[in-house]
């Protein structure tokens, strides 16, 4: 009966570690719900500047990158510019834990809109 009495707290105990770890501790640390629910990420807009056409990141994307980073659009926009032959400008958002970012295309570079 003690062990039993033992185990059911010790269980009560971990739950309730495990939901304060979860919920009120400061995002990005060891355990936060925020840790993994938080993932970044872009959306964009994209043409070419010489025939006004749309360009499609996802035709020169790797298929299984679903979040990319504000450094892999860079090497996007770069890859287009290099192997593709296709200069584009465009528009988008960077989506960041708890909001977006407006960001563009302009030059080659992406910037703040």
């Amino acid at each position: 009966m003690v062990n039993d009495v033992a185990a059911a707290v010790l269980a009560c105990a971990a739950v309730a570690w495990l939901v304060w770890r979860g919920f009120f501790t400061a995002p990005g640390s060891f355990g936060s719900w925020a840790m993994f629910s938080h993932i970044g990420g872009y959306r964009a807009r994209l043409h070419d500047i010489r025939d006004g056409h749309p360009v499609c990141p996802w035709e020169y994307e790797l298929r299984q990158d679903h979040f990319g980073s504000p450094d892999a659009l860079a090497s996007l926009v770069r890859y287009l510019d290099e192997e593709q032959d296709l200069r584009v400008v465009g528009d988008g958002v960077l989506l960041v834990p708890f909001g977006y970012i407006r960001i563009a295309v302009r030059n080659g570079r992406i910037v703040r809109a």
